[in-house]
């Protein structure tokens, strides 16, 4: 595979699109990449700022157009694909993606990719092999960190004790469940990006709230914590006990009905 891009440097609006995607706003991306008039580096920029804003219908359409300005053999066509195909749960054609561009180079970022698709194919062991590739390829990247199913509920069970009172007596009788990664039957299958394949944690069923008003709930109120997922993105033990509490709190407050500045506001994040 190999890229034919235009000359994207001479392109100030692609340029402006391309800073502010990389500092975290893709909807000002896009406003600046509308007047860009290289056609396929555009479209590739617009399929990366739809996949942060969790869009993937636009993202597919982009994809398209970037398929047919740059070929489909275009390496960053395909690995677009494989994002887009991951954030739909299209694990295969992910998988497909991934190992065409890994089949000719081999670099930290593939290697992830690669162990996340493992993971979601139950080969825990291989996940933990390429993370150990990827650190080993890029010696500033931390070795992958990998504890024991007890370790990881020992943690749980120290962050939930460490509860202030309130807190506490509310969550009580709620379920919280290990799982090494996120299946598929957690998915909404009318927006799959809102449950992205590497996410952290997952709050399932009722609020207290909806449980005072007697909400009609097919699931009991439940926290999903996905080791697998946490251990990839930790940088130590350390670090992955502190994100393992980080992310229960977070659900907890999903729990108690608040928003994302709510949680914070009440420290629980």
């Amino acid at each position: 595979m190999g890229s034919d891009h235009e000359d994207e440097g001479s392109d100030h609006a692609l340029e402006e699109a391309t800073a502010s995607l990389e500092a975290g706003d893709p909807e000002l991306a896009l406003t600046q990449a509308s007047r860009s008039k290289l056609e396929g580096p555009r479209a590739l920029l617009e399929v990366r700022a739809y996949l942060d804003l969790g869009m993937l219908e636009p993202a597919r359409t982009r994809l398209d157009a970037a398929s047919s300005a740059l070929g489909d053999d275009d390496v960053e066509v395909v690995e677009l694909r494989g994002e887009v195909a991951l954030e739909s749960w299209d694990l295969d054609g992910a998988r497909a993606a991934f190992e065409a561009i890994g089949a000719l180079e081999r670099d930290p970022w593939i290697c992830e990719r690669l162990a996340r698709l493992a993971d979601h194919s139950g080969d825990h062991d291989r996940a933990h092999a390429l993370m150990v590739e990827a650190a080993e390829l890029d010696p500033e990247r931390p070795a992958p960190v990998r504890v024991t199913a007890a370790a990881f509920d020992r943690i749980v069970e120290e962050a939930l004790g460490s509860l202030a009172p309130p807190f506490a007596e509310r969550v009580r009788a709620i379920r919280v469940v290990r799982e090494p990664v996120p299946f598929r039957e957690l998915v909404d299958p009318r927006d799959p990006s809102a449950t992205p394949p590497d996410i952290l944690g997952l709050f399932v069923g009722p609020t207290i709230h909806d449980l005072a008003e007697d909400f009609p709930a097919q699931l009991p109120p439940s926290i999903y914590l996905f080791q697998r997922n946490l251990e990839r993105m930790a940088r130590d033990a350390e670090h992955l006990a502190e994100e393992i509490r980080v992310t229960l709190f977070h659900e907890i407050g999903h729990l108690l009905g608040l928003d994302e500045d709510g949680v914070a506001a009440l420290g629980l994040a």
